[in-house]
This record gives C-alpha cells, structure tokens and sequence, in this order.
C-alpha cells in the first residue's frame, strides 16, 4: 500500500471507530452516559451533574432537527 491509501484507510477506521462510539453513548440511557462518563475530578463534578449536562445537550441537538425534518 502507498502512503496515501495507508492515510486513508488510517482515516476512515477512524471515522468508523468515533461513529460507533457515538451510536453507543446514544443508545445510553442519560443515567447510564452519566454513570459510564464519570471518573474522579471530572469537570461537571458529579454523575448527577453529567446527566443534566447528558440532557440538556440531547435536547439542544433535537430542537436544531426538528426545523430540518419539518421542512
């Protein structure tokens, strides 16, 4: 393989691989993201915090579709 078609190939695993981590955390409850995300010193500070954080943002990316999917 060229550097380049290695390049890509590093590339698109990549993408695959943060794609299916993205479905993952979405398929997660917000309690479970929360609990899952948590570790010592996170900067939210508590499970509790992460999750509204978890919720708040889901609910800031659903109201940004809906105008799409209205359309």
């Amino acid at each position: 393989m060229s550097s380049d078609a290695v390049r890509m190939f590093a590339i698109r695993s990549a993408a695959q691989q943060l794609a299916a981590g993205v479905a993952l955390r979405e398929s997660k409850s917000p309690a479970e993201a929360a609990r899952d995300a948590w570790y010592p010193g996170h900067r939210l500070g508590s499970v509790e915090a992460i999750e509204a954080h978890i919720r708040a943002d889901r609910a800031r990316r659903r109201a940004a579709v809906e105008p799409l999917v209205a359309a």
